[in-house]
């Protein structure tokens, strides 16, 4: 179990099995809400757990305003790769967060799925490099956004979801989220950035809803054939399948 003070989404995906038996080894993939508010100790906690990279999925804006206490921190790799284009002032927001309504294309009718999708075609490029960054991080790999839902749900995903682990717990670890993400949100809106963007917010516009999930699987498998074709549509090389099938499965 990890645990660590201040973050109440964090989690390791080891444990996870695959359909083929294989299983995702314990330090390797950590999911979590973003650490601007951490304390010191709470950081070093991090790296004593094992972590080398810190994949930080939130948009420019939100970067440059809530900068990442590990960006310049010495024996973390820090990579960002924000999921949309022109990002750089707060209209982002009404995109980025998971309480703010959304003009996405509608491929499965479900928002937040839609939303998902939307990452793929409006920032391929970031979306290849998150998952590339898991396949090539030494140690503990911790992937993030605002609140550890959307963004953050997605990649962990595809993570998954190229090294054979079944759509159901895939589903179960997306769905995950909900117990904790209301306490979550009031915590994160104690940072300026994020405060402003509170009316009207209720649990249900927070919930990770696992038919959402299922959308976007059932999405990929119907128009791509599944995650490993998707990324393979992006630029994903047998290198990169190797690594991350040894980065999570050590194999």
């Amino acid at each position: 179990m990890l645990n660590v003070d201040g973050l109440l989404n964090l989690r390791d995906l080891g444990g996870t099995p695959t359909r083929d038996g294989a299983v995702v080894l314990p330090g390797r993939l950590w999911r979590s809400e973003n650490q601007t508010l951490l304390e010191p100790s709470a950081l070093a906690a991090l790296q004593e757990a094992g972590l080398s990279d810190v994949i930080d999925l939130r948009s420019n804006f939100e970067a440059q305003n809530s900068p990442s206490p590990f960006v310049r921190r010495p024996g973390v790799t820090y990579h960002h790769h924000s999921y949309f284009a022109g990002d750089s002032d707060a209209a982002v927001l009404a995109k980025a967060l998971p309480w703010e309504g959304k003009q996405q294309q509608i491929r499965t009718g479900d928002e937040n799925a839609d939303t998902y999708l939307d990452y793929v075609h409006e920032r391929p490029d970031s979306v290849l490099a998150a998952v590339r960054a898991i396949a090539h991080a030494p140690g503990a790999a911790l992937v993030h956004c605002a609140v550890g839902k959307d963004r953050t749900g997605f990649t962990v995903a595809l993570a998954l979801g190229a090294v054979g682990v079944a759509d159901d717990l895939i589903v179960e670890d997306y769905a995950r989220t909900t117990a904790v993400i209301w306490e979550v949100a009031q915590r994160l809106w104690q940072d300026p950035t994020y405060a402003h963007r509170t009316n009207a917010v209720t649990a249900e516009h927070l919930a990770a809803r696992p038919e959402s999930m299922r959308a976007v699987l059932g999405y990929l498998d119907a128009e791509h054939g599944g995650v490993a074709p998707l990324l393979r549509g992006l630029g994903w090389t047998d290198a990169d399948q190797d690594a991350l099938a040894a980065h999570l499965l050590g194999s």
